[in-house]
């Protein structure tokens, strides 16, 4: 049997506050995730990070309490997204924003993502989503 490979994980504190803005990455892989508690939307939106191309997650508790309510989407500019759905979403706490560390991301990419996650979170069963959506990959067969 072989030992697991071990892994390096940074995370960075962009205010100093453990409880605030997360950006996290493998030191060897190109993808970074960024932790944006909703109470520091404003603050997060200023990081050059979130305007690019992504994968964002909206992270909330249900009403009864059992799963976490899980939101998934795509976007162009992560920031103009998120302040979209601040508007117009009420019950999420925090985004998790998948972007490239090297801008190689493109629309292709993060909608391929956003299926697969999709895809992933129902068979795992583990969230609520708060509307039908399941993404699709018509744009794979142009």
């Amino acid at each position: 049997m072989s030992q697991p490979l071990g892994k390096t994980i940074q995370i960075f504190l962009p205010d100093g506050n453990p409880r605030g803005v997360k950006i996290a990455e493998f030191t060897s892989r190109t993808v970074k995730a960024i932790l944006v508690p909703r109470a520091q939307l404003d603050f997060a939106c200023g990081r050059p990070e979130l305007k690019a191309v992504g994968l964002y997650f909206l992270v909330g508790e249900t009403e009864d309490g059992d799963l976490p309510t899980l939101y998934l989407g795509e976007a162009e500019d992560c920031v103009d997204r998120i302040k979209q759905q601040n508007k117009s979403k009420d019950w999420w706490n925090a985004a998790i924003v998948c972007v490239s560390k090297t801008a190689d991301f493109t629309k292709a990419h993060v909608k391929y993502l956003e299926w697969f996650c999709y895809e992933e979170a129902v068979a795992a069963g583990r969230s609520n989503y708060p509307r039908r959506f399941q993404p699709s990959l018509t744009f794979l067969n142009r």
